[in-house]
């Protein structure tokens, strides 16, 4: 009897800890901080780490979700708290000779980004599909992997984090959102050309530099909000925008600026496919856009946003 008694309440501690408690919006305490700390480690942005379930951890949550394949209720269940502790678990280490590649950061194409993203997703770290493209969920695995090895997680993939990742990449890269990278081309503003460095935007598409990593955040701020922003035009060469304006004269087009007067040959104009003032995409970026310095600036384009921060 007495022997029974000690191994039931041996045990009885151990069911007790088994299960996290179920947490949603406006949950307070310790469980949420403990929430608010995965969420972070694993690259997801709950805002403050301050014990309150606000709409920003609901917001990270419900990506987590989207990313695992979960049901994104922004409810946080037995489901979601598994998956959170295997994103955040320490992983095993495994011996290399170091790696190395070029710099890579946000905005970077080509077949070393298709080989680091390979090699995140290897290690656990979600970077999306490996599709040679380093877009926002890319740059948030790159930074979950550098806070997990202990370095600077400000998303650029340089000789530490390569080192830690222990691959070695070679090969061609546009990199346009770095210091030095991008493509300069000749630009139009009220009509004087200047020299402009472009960087890429979605849907193939550039912008100035400063527009384009503005517009880039934005994008990731949409699409963690369930909005996808569509580009159908940014920066404009000269004979692109000679095209359009004449089409505007025949009346087979939409109204176009003049050759060398439009702020698409400026690099801080896009158009967006918003579908008219009612959608949610509109109302999204009536709501958001200025936040990234992007401001409606043609009344009878509900499309058209410029970067004028």
């Amino acid at each position: 009897m007495v022997a029974i008694a000690r191994s039931s309440a041996a045990l009885a501690p151990r069911a007790a800890a088994a299960a996290p408690p179920t947490l949603r919006l406006n949950a307070k305490g310790a469980a949420v901080t403990t929430l608010q700390n995965k969420l972070k480690a694993a690259g997801f942005n709950p805002g403050s780490v301050d014990g309150q379930f606000g709409p920003k951890t609901l917001a990270a949550v419900k990506a987590f979700q989207k990313a695992k394949g979960l049901e994104a209720d922004g409810v946080v269940g037995p489901k979601t708290w598994n998956a959170l502790n295997k994103a955040t678990a320490p992983k095993p280490s495994t011996p290399t000779s170091g790696g190395s590649g070029p710099t890579l950061r946000e905005g970077a194409r080509g077949e070393p980004v298709r080989a680091l993203q390979k090699r995140l997703n290897q290690l656990g770290f979600n970077a999306g599909t490996a599709d040679g493209a380093f877009g926002p969920k890319t740059e948030a695995a790159v930074k979950a992997f550098q806070k997990a090895k202990g370095l600077t997680a400000d998303g650029v993939v340089g000789p530490k984090t390569w080192d830690k990742l222990g691959i070695k990449v070679t090969g061609s890269v546009t990199n346009p959102s770095g210091g030095g990278g991008g493509r300069t081309v000749t630009g139009y503003v009220n009509g004087s050309p200047r020299q402009i460095k472009l960087s890429s935007i979605p849907n193939g598409k550039e912008m100035r530099s400063d527009a384009a990593a503005a517009f880039n955040r934005m994008h990731a701020a949409a699409r963690a909000a369930g909005i996808n922003l569509h580009v159908n035009s940014g920066f404009r060469s000269m004979e692109e925008q000679r095209i359009l304006y004449q089409k505007y004269l025949n009346g087979t087009g939409n109204l176009a600026a003049r050759p060398g007067y439009s702020n698409h040959q400026g690099g801080i104009a896009v158009d967006i496919n918003v579908g008219g003032t009612g959608t949610s995409t509109y109302k999204w970026l009536a709501n958001n856009a200025s936040r990234f310095g992007f401001a409606r600036t043609v009344p009878s384009e509900p499309w058209h946003w410029e970067y004028r921060p």
